[in-house]
């Protein structure tokens, strides 16, 4: 093992991690399970063409260098849209990676359900879309200066900053800006300053969320602060200035959970949305969606499936995406991420209107997205034919254990004992 990766803190981002980091793409044939490293990106007109090596780790100095995502996700999506491009998929790979991950995705040539080479395909496959988001590339963030001060960007974090999106690492930072010295937990948030430069702002927590402060006090309702404190983007825009510029314009506008900051995403960065899940929007939906609020959406089908679907879409601040809300399923439905870890007796208490209760199912655990076993009831709610996760046994048990240690404190606690009278005195009076 290199030297370097011996002294690597944990969970390091690789791009952080090795000044000399490279990703590259890959292009795989599904046709005839060729794998080739992509050397150079030709486009002519409406021409366009891969230049290819051997994904060899002797080629690795030829191998194209991924550092524009906007322009390779442009490259993408005309290359794909070419009548003779239907059987290729783009991969975004470590350079280092390269000739690992093609031998994984040759396995494929022999058996179509090769479980590890399926694996390489789903993990590095890249679309169009996904490259056309990135708002901040790798080598833009700054990633060996916050290194030379002490802050380690997590794989996760840097995904999020790329993205533009808000950050919730928060780091403990020392720095002098002129004779002032500044200490504190800070969130990273890169920006384009005035010049268009990325720059990497410190982003300190507040104790209270910002909205609470007098200048926004009286902008927002009840409701907004309670959508905002739940993760959730109230449904109107508001007019805010710009953290770095102070000029105002109408923003989508939630909270940071981990620094207590408003997250806000100006109106004009945000494409505007004329299909959601195949279904095209009238011109009225994409009207409302342009002012702030959600929209009724109905008669999305599933994949694979013969179930249709509709909820509420709008846009949400935390991802910088268009997201549905407030399913509602055709027939009872059940995420294939849940139903595949139920047996028999699991489904029916799913099914049933008790629920599952997931805290009791020691033998067989029911695992969350994160990995972790539920401690909740889940169900089939029959109004929605979705599956509903009711924490309210749980915020019970939490409440009930939080009293008892009260209590308990309470009990230990020395009681002060009043003073005792002084009896009167039998002396005589004088």
């Amino acid at each position: 093992m290199p030297e370097e990766n011996l002294n690597q803190p944990i969970n390091q981002a690789p791009e952080q991690a090795d000044p000399t980091y490279k990703e590259t793409l890959l292009l795989y044939n599904e046709q005839n399970g060729a794998v080739e490293a992509v050397s150079e990106l030709k486009q002519e007109g409406r021409q366009y063409k891969a230049i290819t090596t051997s994904p060899l780790t002797a080629n690795k100095p030829a191998f194209f260098d991924l550092r524009n995502s906007s322009a390779v996700g442009a490259f993408i999506k005309g290359f794909l849209s070419q009548e003779n491009a239907k059987p290729f998929h783009f991969l975004k790979v470590a350079a280092d990676k390269a000739s690992e991950v093609a031998q994984s995705l040759l396995r494929l040539a022999d058996n179509p359900k090769d479980p590890e080479g399926l694996k390489a395909l789903n993990d590095h496959r890249v679309t169009s879309y996904q490259l056309e988001r990135v708002k901040f590339d790798t080598q833009d963030l700054h990633l060996q200066e916050l290194k030379e001060m002490g802050v380690v960007v997590t794989p996760k974090e840097l995904e999020a900053m790329k993205l533009g999106l808000p950050t919730t690492e928060l780091h403990n930072i020392s720095l002098k800006v002129g004779d002032l010295s500044v200490a504190g937990e800070f969130a990273l948030r890169p920006f384009r300053d005035q010049n268009g430069d990325v720059q990497v702002g410190l982003e300190s927590a507040l104790a209270r969320p910002e909205f609470e402060r007098e200048e926004f006090r009286m902008m927002f309702t009840a409701s907004d602060k309670e959508q905002m404190l739940s993760g959730k983007t109230p449904d109107r825009l508001y007019e805010m200035p710009n953290p770095h510029t102070g000029e105002k314009e109408w923003c989508y506008v939630t909270l940071n959970p981990a620094t207590n900051r408003f997250v806000t995403v100006p109106r004009r960065e945000v494409p505007e949305l004329r299909f959601f899940n195949g279904v095209r929007l009238t011109d009225a939906q994409q009207e409302n969606l342009a002012s702030g609020s959600r929209v009724q959406v109905e008669g999305c089908t599933m994949r694979n499936g013969d179930i249709t679907y509709s909820g509420k879409v709008g846009f949400d601040a935390l991802t910088r995406e268009y997201r549905m809300t407030d399913y509602r399923y055709s027939k009872p439905y059940i995420p294939e991420s849940l139903s595949k870890q139920l047996d028999e007796r699991q489904l029916a208490a799913v099914k049933s209107p008790e629920g599952l209760d997931c805290s009791k199912e020691k033998a067989r655990p029911i695992l969350g997205r994160n990995g972790k076993p539920l401690s909740c009831i889940i169900r089939l709610n029959p109004r929605t034919n979705g599956v509903d996760y009711d924490f309210t046994n749980l915020r019970r048990q939490e409440q009930q254990a939080s009293q008892s240690k009260q209590q308990g404190q309470e009990q230990k606690q020395p009681q002060k004992q009043e003073p005792t009278p002084e009896a009167p005195s039998r002396g005589r009076k004088r």
